[in-house]
Formats: structure tokens, sequence, C-alpha cells
């Protein structure tokens, strides 16, 4: 298993840093994936289920996911499986004197032949993944 965790605080107020990574539509924007669909009906809360895609080493892997827990402008966590990868974790939205402080906190596990491999490719998994903070604060920031 890959731990993860990040924080970085963005100059914006917690309901807009929310809004924005609550909106699954939005997460091609800042996130190493191409396509996204949102597959439930009806608004964004726990249970909301939705499939994006994302390529990793040449080869094309559809991403399926679902919202686990929901607190408006709190929390968000998830649950990502993957031919792959099963991922884990969730992120928390804290007001800070000059904006908003999002964590983010998880667990990926690699599945199939690359289960083997999850040490080797863990330091990759890891940037990956915290180079999305930085994405999403420019973009919010901007």
């Amino acid at each position: 298993m890959i731990q993860i965790s990040n924080s970085i605080e963005i100059a914006c107020p917690p309901q807009r840093v929310f809004e924005f990574v609550a909106d699954v539509n939005n997460n091609p924007k800042w996130m190493p994936v191409q396509g996204v669909q949102k597959i439930s009906e009806g608004a964004v809360g726990v249970g909301t289920t939705f499939k994006q895609e994302f390529f990793l080493m040449g080869a094309r892997y559809e991403l399926f996911g679902v919202l686990t827990e929901f607190e408006p402008h709190q929390k968000i966590a998830f649950s990502y499986d993957s031919p792959v990868f099963v991922w884990k974790g969730g992120y928390s939205f804290e007001p800070t004197a000059n904006g908003t402080r999002m964590s983010a906190i998880g667990n990926v596990t690699l599945t199939g032949p690359m289960k083997m491999m999850e040490t080797m490719f863990a330091p990759k998994i890891r940037k990956l993944i915290n180079d999305t903070a930085p994405n999403l604060k420019k973009i919010l920031e901007s």
C-alpha cells in the first residue's frame, strides 16, 4: 500500500475550493485524467459515481469512482477502482487567514501484475498525486 498525504494553502474561500473539487467535471483540469463522465443521477453527494479515463505506461484505463463522504465545504472522500490500482482517500477544507488549507490523505494499492512493483512505483505515484495540489492552486488563484 502506498500512503499519500499533502496539504496546500489556496488563496480562495473554502466554499469556492470545495465546489470546484466537488464538481467531477473539473477533474481533467487539475488531475492526470483525460475524460470524466458522471454515471449517477442527481446532485453530487455520498454515492455519486463517475468514471474517468487515464493513461499509464502507454495504456488506456478506465477509473471508476464513488464519493464515500460528502460534507459541504469541509470534506470529500472517495474510492477509485481501476484494473491496475485502488485508491481510497479524501480531501478536507479548512479556512485560514488567507483562504483555504486543502489537505489530501489516502492509500493507493496496486493490483494484478502491478502489485509486485508497488515499492518501485511508490515514489512516482506519490509525485503524480502530489502534483495535483499545485495545479489546483494555480487554477483557483488565477
